[in-house]
């Protein structure tokens, strides 16, 4: 008898526990409800391509692209190029969020992430659609060396040219234990400006050339009415040098240089809708 009570009682919990998961599933009318889509990466000589969390709700479509440079040179990401295209229309790419810069840089064999967006309307909840991957460009880490002039420690001038760079002294300290200086350099070019401030040189009246010990400095790419920043910084023994009477030089060696930005043809990918993932997304 206790053995039948024990049934019907675990029957009962079952069913109550089916039910309750029932309601706790997601509709497709309800309007978070997501949709959530298989990608195939995309594989070129240039540059490899993975989709994380793609999916959309009535009111947006949003996924993470895995962005990984295969080359020795810098791929350029423009943000807002990509488009995804729907039965309705098409839809530019936007930030997938707040604090996120539309366009970024990925260096040499590196990987970087972008979540890329579309929003604006009730009409996204779909069961497939097509993303346009353009946006991409490649960026020669070679270029075309831009000369300087050398800039005299203590400053004579507080600015000088390199090719489309100006750029100004905007700080400097000038002691015997250490020197450091910083500048801004404004791009008014046609390209690309590269700044390498690891290539430059502290060069004293003796001929001596000493490298620049900021560690910070990495390569700094510049588009048209940007700019970028320069931190020197060096520590000389006095005996070798006092640097805080010492008239010295700052060479800047291959520190500027200048590069095409050509475009990638990537192509195209399908987001196709995955029922199971979809299903499990939803509870």
């Amino acid at each position: 008898m206790r053995t039948l009570l024990f049934k019907h009682l675990l029957s009962a919990l079952f069913a109550v526990s089916l039910v309750t998961t029932v309601q706790a599933q997601r509709k497709p009318s309800d309007p978070k409800h997501e949709n959530h889509y298989k990608i195939e990466p995309v594989e070129t000589d240039v540059l490899r391509i993975e989709f994380i969390d793609a999916h959309s709700q009535q009111a947006f479509t949003q996924v993470k692209l895995k962005i990984t440079n295969k080359t020795e040179d810098f791929i350029y990401f423009k943000g807002n190029e990509p488009t995804f295209k729907y039965e309705f229309g098409e839809e530019h790419a936007s930030g997938g969020g707040m604090f996120q810069g539309m366009n970024m840089v990925i260096d040499p064999k590196a990987t970087e992430t972008k979540t890329l967006k579309v929003s604006g309307g009730q009409n996204f909840h779909v069961d497939k659609l097509t993303l346009i991957l353009d946006g991409f460009y490649r960026i020669s880490s070679e270029g075309k060396k831009l000369n300087a002039p050398d800039f005299q420690l203590p400053a004579s001038k507080n600015d000088f040219q390199a090719g489309g760079f100006t750029c100004n002294l905007e700080k400097i300290k000038k002691e015997t234990k250490e020197t450091s200086v910083h500048f801004k350099c404004n791009y008014t070019g046609s390209d690309v400006g590269k700044i390498e401030a690891n290539k430059l040189v502290l060069k004293t009246e003796s001929g001596q050339e000493f490298a620049n010990e900021n560690r910070k400095n990495e390569v700094d790419l510049v588009l048209p009415g940007e700019h970028g920043k320069i931190v020197g910084v060096w520590h000389i023994p006095a005996k070798t040098v006092d640097m805080q009477f010492a008239t010295m030089n700052i060479v800047w060696k291959d520190t500027f240089t200048e590069s095409k930005m050509k475009p990638l043809k990537v192509g195209d990918v399908k987001f196709v809708l995955d029922p199971g993932l979809t299903d499990a997304k939803n509870k």
